[in-house]
C-alpha cells in the first residue's frame, strides 16, 4: 500500500530516534508481550499507528500519506491483556503512585489527590 510505504518511513524517523537498535528493541518487547504470535511487520504496523497517533498532532499540517496511514485500522487486533501491557509499556500511562489518598480528619471524608485537583469522597465499608 502506498500510504503505508510513505508514512512508515516518516514515522520511523520520528519514533525511532536511535535508529535500528531502538526499533529492534521495541519489536523484541512487543514479541514478548504477544508471546511471539505475530510477525514483526504486523507488530510494527500496530506500533506505528498507535504510537504515531499519540505523537503526531493531527491539527498541525501533516503529510497526506501519513494522515491516511494513521487513520486506517491496524492490521493486528491484540487481545485485552496484550493491549493493556502495550499501553503500560509504550504510551504515557498514568502511574498508580499518582493517586494518593490521605485521611482528611476523624470523619468519614477522604481527600483524593488527582492531577486535575483534589476532590472529596465518602469512606464506605464494603
Amino acid at each position: 500500500m502506498l500510504a503505508e510505504r510513505n508514512a512508515s518511513k516518516e514515522l520511523e524517523q520520528i519514533l525511532f530516534l536511535d535508529g535500528k537498535l531502538e526499533k529492534a528493541s521495541i519489536l523484541e518487547s512487543l514479541q514478548n508481550i504477544t508471546k511471539r504470535k505475530y510477525t514483526n511487520d504486523l507488530l510494527l504496523d500496530y506500533f506505528l499507528k498507535i504510537k504515531g497517533l499519540q505523537v503526531i498532532n493531527m491539527y498541525d499540517p501533516v503529510n497526506f500519506w501519513t494522515r491516511k496511514f494513521l487513520m486506517s485500522p491496524t492490521k493486528l487486533k491484540l487481545n485485552y491483556f496484550e493491549q493493556v501491557k502495550f499501553y503500560e509499556t509504550f504510551l504515557n500511562y498514568p502511574e498508580a503512585s499518582a493517586r494518593i489518598i490521605n485521611p482528611a480528619s476523624e470523619s468519614n471524608t477522604y481527600i483524593t489527590s488527582e492531577s486535575n485537583g483534589g476532590f472529596f469522597k465518602k469512606k464506605q465499608l464494603a
